[in-house]
């Protein structure tokens, strides 16, 4: 059945043979390349767009058709479309360059304008959450970390969403996360700041996710910001944000007590992201991404601790206990000890890493029997290249009995700076400590402990076992991507060229950050079968990002070596 796009028509149906609706002799291929295959809502006259599923040659997409053809619409339809055009993300639909054009149906006068964009498999998130129900810590700074990506390169193209909500942003089977609808979106341009000082812009509302900013038509990059708080208020609860009530004196939602599952550094952030002026909230995506992780959430939260009344107030008669001679120098010691440790974690997100080693340092000598100061240090002189100075804090910090999980990461991390090192047998040792940890810790301890089994071809059935466990463990798509790419390699020394083609496919499409290794082995595989493609692949591993791992850049010498046999420019 083919569709007629002329909303005027009263018989949109058509046999699929027909070149010309049958109830009002509109061209049935639009701009001479498309097919409508059915509407994706109904069809509805109170609706300013029909939404259509779309054949373009064989390939379904969606089309948008504006049927109002004021202004102030078909400037937002068009700046729509520019955004889209312009931003190439896989978080953001794609536009063929030639995906908006005009189209006028038979015998009307009205002129339709029509946006053709990828079709997003999947369902949306507010969809997604009335079927699996809220959140998990996990999957929330996952999602997070997503859509402050997107976000960025909407920002950085100085672009800004104004109608972010969980109804418009997708789940794709695989798992990645799609900002749909741009029909709201402003440029940050001189125009738009002269308007924002008037006071004379048009305002996007969606009830429960618009900031008092955007009511005002006074609208930012910062009240993106503020919708996406909102937005993981819903998605951690399952409820609409309009259903929690309003603390009078701050003016701040009263959620968290709906969400239990995630840790109180979480939540405060989130509440940071919805703050109701907008100067309290974070100012830049990177600031966001800098605390979008267990270590960056727990330094925010020390910092917040630093900035409050209370702790100043505490800090206040600490230091009247200090002068009257009650305080001892204990406390003044593990004071400042945190301080230091603070400063030291800062600089270490900062990528500082001379300054993180020194401030460290310093909170080391003043609490040297702190577990977590230890580990810090440990992790800044790894980072630095300085093994032994890692081992020894490493070690140094085991001994002071700390909590399981930073138990399971200092092994981690030990297991690391062997491997670096060269000192196998005692990564080995270390990383299957750290595979007792349920969570990511132990998951990564997993795979690092078979890549090594099968780089030095101790034991593949038994890499192999370990990884498929490890796949049922972790839904982090580049986790995945590492498990697939290292069961691949384990089938490939088995002489099992099929089996290892499968996981490695599979290990390079879940791969968002396009590192070498899957691409090389696929080449050795491919070799015995298929030569252009092997070609290809080789050409891939030598392009690539190593990731710093010692068999890949052995893989890219043999690449260079292969191309240069073939004749073939790397």
């Amino acid at each position: 059945m083919i569709y007629c796009i002329n909303p005027e028509c009263k018989h949109h149906q058509n046999p699929d043979n027909f070149e010309d609706c049958q109830g009002c002799g509109t061209p049935l291929l639009i701009n001479e390349r498309y097919r409508l295959i059915k509407p994706l809502r109904e069809l509805s006259p109170r609706n300013h767009t029909d939404i259509f599923e779309v054949d373009d040659g064989g390939t379904r997409k969606v089309m948008k058709v504006l049927k109002d053809d004021s202004p102030q619409l078909v400037e937002m339809f068009a700046r729509e479309a520019l955004t889209l055009q312009e931003l190439k993300h896989p978080g953001i639909p794609e536009v063929d360059i030639d995906g908006y054009f005009p189209f006028t149906p038979n015998h009307s006068s009205q002129e339709l304008h029509c946006l053709v964009m990828e079709k997003i498999e999947g369902q949306n998130l507010e969809q997604w959450i009335s079927n699996h129900g809220s959140i998990s810590q996990f999957l929330a700074l996952k999602w997070l970390r997503e859509l402050i990506e997107i976000l960025a390169v909407l920002h950085q193209n100085h672009f800004f969403h104004r109608d972010l909500k969980p109804s418009n942003i997708m789940l794709k089977p695989d798992g990645q996360l799609v900002l749909i609808d741009f029909g709201s979106v402003r440029q940050i341009s001189n125009t738009y700041l002269a308007k924002l000082n008037l006071g004379n812009l048009t305002t996007i509302f969606s009830g429960g996710y618009t900031s008092q900013e955007q009511l005002d038509g006074k609208a930012s990059p910062l009240s993106d910001y503020f919708a996406l708080g909102r937005t993981f208020v819903y998605l951690l609860t399952a409820k609409h944000p309009v259903e929690f009530p309003v603390d009078s004196k701050t003016g701040k939602l009263v959620w968290q007590n709906k969400a239990p599952q995630i840790s109180k550094p979480l939540a405060d952030f989130i509440d940071d992201l919805m703050a109701p002026f907008p100067g309290d909230r974070p100012q830049n995506t990177q600031v966001i991404l800098r605390y979008l992780t267990a270590k960056g959430l727990l330094l925010k939260s020390v910092l917040r601790l630093l900035e409050s009344p209370r702790f100043k107030l505490i800090v206040a008669g600490l230091l009247v206990l200090v002068i009257s001679g009650i305080a001892g120098e204990r406390i003044t010691r593990s004071w400042r000890a945190a301080a230091y440790s603070n400063q030291g974690r800062t600089a270490l997100i900062d990528g500082d890493l001379d300054r993180a080693k020194k401030e460290l340092q310093s909170a080391v000598r003043l609490d040297p029997n702190d577990a977590v100061y230890r580990s810090d240090l440990g992790l800044v002189c790894k980072q630095n290249q300085e093994f032994e100075c890692a081992i020894e804090q490493y070690k140094k910090a085991l001994e002071l009995k700390p909590d399981d999980e930073t138990v399971a990461t200092i092994h981690y991390n030990l297991g690391v700076v062997y491997e670096d090192s060269k000192k196998i047998d005692e990564a080995l040792e270390e990383y299957q400590i750290a595979m007792q940890d349920q969570g990511d810790i132990g998951v990564n301890a997993m795979s690092n402990f078979a890549r090594l089994q099968i780089w030095k071809k101790h034991n593949n059935g038994l890499a192999i076992a370990l990884l498929q466990k490890a796949l049922q463990r972790t839904e982090d798509s580049r986790l995945k991507s590492t498990l697939y790419k290292n069961i691949g390699w384990a089938y490939l020394q088995e002489v099992e060229y099929q089996q290892a083609q499968k996981y490695l496919r599979e290990a390079i499409s879940l791969d968002k950050d396009d590192r070498a290794a899957a691409h090389c082995l696929l080449a050795k595989a491919l070799e015995h079968s298929n030569q252009a493609e092997a070609i290809t692949s080789w050409k891939n591993c030598a392009a690539l990002d190593s990731n710093d791992l010692p068999e890949v850049e052995i893989w890219q010498l043999d690449a260079l070596r292969y191309l240069k046999a073939e004749g073939e420019q790397p």
